[in-house]
Protein backbone atom coordinates (compact mmCIF):
# COMPACT_ATOMS: atom_id res chain seq x y z
CA UNK A 1 0.00 0.00 0.00
CA UNK A 2 1.33 3.26 -0.97
CA UNK A 3 1.45 6.29 1.33
CA UNK A 4 1.17 9.56 1.36
CA UNK A 5 2.58 11.51 4.25
CA UNK A 6 1.66 8.36 6.29
CA UNK A 7 -1.87 8.55 4.90
CA UNK A 8 -2.95 5.35 2.05
CA UNK A 9 -3.03 6.71 -1.51
CA UNK A 10 -6.40 4.98 -2.19
CA UNK A 11 -8.95 5.79 0.35
CA UNK A 12 -12.48 3.55 0.21
CA UNK A 13 -15.78 4.64 1.36
CA UNK A 14 -19.48 5.98 -0.45
CA UNK A 15 -19.56 8.42 -2.59
CA UNK A 16 -21.97 12.07 -2.71
CA UNK A 17 -22.57 14.33 -5.04
CA UNK A 18 -19.75 13.07 -7.42
CA UNK A 19 -18.43 15.00 -10.51
CA UNK A 20 -16.13 12.61 -11.92
CA UNK A 21 -15.80 12.95 -15.69
CA UNK A 22 -17.77 16.43 -16.13
CA UNK A 23 -17.05 19.30 -13.39
CA UNK A 24 -19.32 20.82 -11.28
CA UNK A 25 -19.60 24.23 -12.70
CA UNK A 26 -22.60 25.27 -9.71
CA UNK A 27 -19.80 27.25 -8.32
CA UNK A 28 -16.78 29.81 -9.20
CA UNK A 29 -14.11 27.61 -9.46
CA UNK A 30 -15.31 24.78 -11.08
CA UNK A 31 -14.12 21.26 -9.99
CA UNK A 32 -13.91 17.64 -10.66
CA UNK A 33 -14.44 16.25 -7.01
CA UNK A 34 -16.30 13.59 -4.85
CA UNK A 35 -17.93 13.81 -1.32
CA UNK A 36 -16.33 10.17 0.61
CA UNK A 37 -17.98 9.70 3.67
CA UNK A 38 -15.06 7.86 5.33
CA UNK A 39 -14.12 6.10 8.69
CA UNK A 40 -13.15 8.01 11.78
CA UNK A 41 -9.34 7.10 11.36
CA UNK A 42 -9.11 8.05 7.64
CA UNK A 43 -10.71 11.42 8.51
CA UNK A 44 -8.09 12.00 11.78
CA UNK A 45 -4.92 11.42 9.46
CA UNK A 46 -6.11 14.03 6.78
CA UNK A 47 -6.91 16.62 9.94
CA UNK A 48 -2.90 16.09 11.46
CA UNK A 49 -1.60 16.93 7.94
CA UNK A 50 -3.80 20.18 7.73
CA UNK A 51 -5.58 19.09 4.73
CA UNK A 52 -9.03 21.41 3.49
CA UNK A 53 -12.54 19.67 2.21
CA UNK A 54 -12.93 18.17 5.63
CA UNK A 55 -16.67 17.56 7.24
CA UNK A 56 -16.22 16.06 10.85
CA UNK A 57 -19.04 12.99 11.28
CA UNK A 58 -22.73 14.73 11.36
CA UNK A 59 -21.59 17.85 9.68
CA UNK A 60 -22.96 16.38 6.75
CA UNK A 61 -26.75 15.90 6.24
CA UNK A 62 -26.16 12.66 3.68
CA UNK A 63 -24.44 10.77 5.96
CA UNK A 64 -23.78 10.31 9.42
CA UNK A 65 -20.02 9.75 8.79
CA UNK A 66 -17.29 12.04 8.43
CA UNK A 67 -16.90 13.67 4.77
CA UNK A 68 -13.71 14.36 2.51
CA UNK A 69 -13.96 16.05 -0.43
CA UNK A 70 -11.50 15.24 -3.19
CA UNK A 71 -11.12 17.72 -5.47
CA UNK A 72 -9.17 18.52 -9.28
CA UNK A 73 -9.71 22.34 -10.87
CA UNK A 74 -11.06 21.65 -13.86
CA UNK A 75 -8.46 24.49 -15.54
CA UNK A 76 -5.22 25.64 -14.97
CA UNK A 77 -4.12 28.58 -13.31
CA UNK A 78 -4.79 30.39 -16.40
CA UNK A 79 -8.49 30.02 -16.60
CA UNK A 80 -8.34 28.83 -19.67
CA UNK A 81 -5.88 25.62 -20.34
CA UNK A 82 -8.52 22.66 -19.61
CA UNK A 83 -7.14 19.80 -16.73
CA UNK A 84 -7.52 16.10 -17.97
CA UNK A 85 -11.09 14.72 -15.89
CA UNK A 86 -9.80 11.91 -13.24
CA UNK A 87 -9.69 8.29 -14.68
CA UNK A 88 -13.12 6.74 -13.70
CA UNK A 89 -12.74 2.61 -13.43
CA UNK A 90 -14.59 -0.89 -12.43
CA UNK A 91 -13.27 -3.12 -10.83
CA UNK A 92 -10.95 -4.91 -13.17
CA UNK A 93 -9.30 -1.36 -13.82
CA UNK A 94 -11.01 -0.73 -17.33
CA UNK A 95 -12.27 3.01 -17.75
CA UNK A 96 -15.57 3.37 -17.83
CA UNK A 97 -18.22 6.20 -18.76
CA UNK A 98 -21.24 6.17 -16.01
CA UNK A 99 -22.72 8.85 -13.87
CA UNK A 100 -22.02 7.97 -10.12
CA UNK A 101 -24.42 7.97 -8.13
CA UNK A 102 -24.97 8.94 -4.11
CA UNK A 103 -24.40 5.84 -2.05
CA UNK A 104 -21.86 4.53 -4.49
CA UNK A 105 -18.88 2.46 -2.94
CA UNK A 106 -15.38 3.48 -4.07
CA UNK A 107 -11.81 3.93 -3.75
CA UNK A 108 -10.20 7.32 -4.30
CA UNK A 109 -7.31 7.85 -5.49
CA UNK A 110 -5.56 11.34 -4.61
CA UNK A 111 -2.26 12.88 -4.02
CA UNK A 112 -1.18 15.77 -2.01
CA UNK A 113 -1.49 19.38 -3.79
CA UNK A 114 -0.10 22.02 -1.46
CA UNK A 115 0.07 25.70 -2.49
CA UNK A 116 0.35 29.61 -1.20
CA UNK A 117 -3.41 30.91 -0.35
CA UNK A 118 -5.26 32.74 2.27
CA UNK A 119 -2.48 34.01 3.81
CA UNK A 120 -0.61 30.48 4.15
CA UNK A 121 -0.13 27.18 2.84
CA UNK A 122 -3.16 25.06 1.47
CA UNK A 123 -3.16 21.26 1.42
CA UNK A 124 -5.66 20.02 -0.79
CA UNK A 125 -6.56 16.43 -1.52
CA UNK A 126 -6.41 16.34 -5.60
CA UNK A 127 -8.79 13.62 -6.82
CA UNK A 128 -6.90 11.61 -9.12
CA UNK A 129 -9.18 8.79 -9.71
CA UNK A 130 -11.93 6.78 -9.07
CA UNK A 131 -12.53 2.72 -9.23
CA UNK A 132 -16.33 1.97 -8.43
CA UNK A 133 -16.87 -1.17 -6.08
CA UNK A 134 -20.61 -0.49 -6.28
CA UNK A 135 -22.55 1.64 -8.45
CA UNK A 136 -25.49 3.00 -7.59
CA UNK A 137 -26.46 4.65 -10.64
CA UNK A 138 -27.44 8.33 -11.08
CA UNK A 139 -30.71 9.38 -11.23
CA UNK A 140 -32.60 12.72 -10.60
CA UNK A 141 -34.66 11.16 -8.05
CA UNK A 142 -31.76 9.72 -6.34
CA UNK A 143 -30.03 13.49 -6.02
CA UNK A 144 -33.39 14.74 -5.29
CA UNK A 145 -33.53 12.48 -1.82
CA UNK A 146 -30.54 12.96 -0.66
CA UNK A 147 -31.11 16.97 -0.87
CA UNK A 148 -34.52 16.29 0.67
CA UNK A 149 -32.62 14.77 3.39
CA UNK A 150 -29.78 17.15 3.77
CA UNK A 151 -32.57 19.60 4.30
CA UNK A 152 -34.39 17.84 6.56
CA UNK A 153 -31.91 17.36 9.01
CA UNK A 154 -29.83 20.84 8.48
CA UNK A 155 -28.78 22.71 11.84
CA UNK A 156 -26.97 25.62 12.16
Amino acid sequence: MNLINGIPEVIEGTAYYPSILVPNTKFEKHMFQINLAVSDEIWDMFKSQGFIGLHPAGKKGYTPDPVITFERFATRKDGVTKNQPPKLVNTDNESIDVTVGNGSRVKVMWRHSQYAGGGGIINRAELVAVQVVELVEYSEESSADATDQAIASAEF
